[in-house]
């Protein structure tokens, strides 16, 4: 979970830098009105742009990073499906149905797969779980991430600064429409001013770090083991 951490803080280092250079560049072109064609509107527009992506960026890999680093504390503790919370079991099994899921499956494929889920359960395998299962890739907003944590039990509060994470919603919605081609760099750029920029990474920054926190715990206490009877 420290490697997590140790990411999310420097990429918040380098957001902060770039939005500082960001700032200096408008700076100049007001002061200096110049003519230069690294002081054009479209240019900035296009690095306003990109400040999305890099916002985006921190938000994927932060909600990503958190839950692989769980995984990989369960596999390294050598953790069974029997030692573990209810919500990881529903996690688990759904991963190894979905690798043999498919409408053209032959029927002696899901009943391999159920043997081998069931022998996996019985015989005290340890529990393995990848990217595939944490369900977190391309989409991810305040509601998605709320939901990955429910899925996992994990609890967690957020500054009440960041209102829920909000801005989220609109970070995705652009970066999908960059990624897709739906919106141009210069057209995305040119809706955001650098206040709204700034306020949109405060927030972003604000939110993850309640679930960064919130999944430390769950981390270091290992609430994904099944609570003692």
């Amino acid at each position: 979970m420290q490697a997590t951490i140790d990411i999310f803080e420097d990429r918040v280092r380098e957001i902060t830098l770039y939005y500082d250079a960001l700032k200096a560049l408008y700076k100049s072109k007001d002061e200096q009105n110049s003519d230069q064609k690294y002081y054009e509107d479209d240019f900035l527009k296009i690095l306003k742009s990109n400040a999305l992506l890099m916002v985006y960026n921190l938000v994927e890999s932060t909600i990503m990073g958190g839950i692989i680093g769980i995984y990989d504390d369960l596999q390294q503790q050598g953790i069974t499906y029997q030692q573990v919370r209810q919500e990881i079991r529903d996690i688990w099994f759904i991963f190894k149905f979905n690798q043999v899921y498919d409408k053209k499956a032959h029927y002696n494929s899901y009943r391999e797969k159920a043997i081998e889920i069931i022998n996996s359960i019985l015989t005290g395998e340890t529990l393995v779980l990848d990217r595939k299962a944490a369900n977190v890739g391309g989409n991810l907003d305040a509601k998605k991430i709320r939901q990955v944590c429910n899925d996992h039990g994990i609890s967690f509060q957020t500054d009440p600064q960041c209102h829920g994470g909000l801005v989220l919603s609109d970070v995705k919605e652009k970066r999908n429409n960059l990624a897709h081609g739906t919106l141009s760099f210069v057209e995305c750029g040119r809706d955001y001013s650098i206040n709204d920029l700034e306020r949109i990474k405060v927030e972003t920054i604000l939110f993850l770090q309640g679930i960064i926190d919130g999944m430390k715990i769950y981390y270091d206490r290992h609430l994904y083991l099944r609570a003692a009877n």
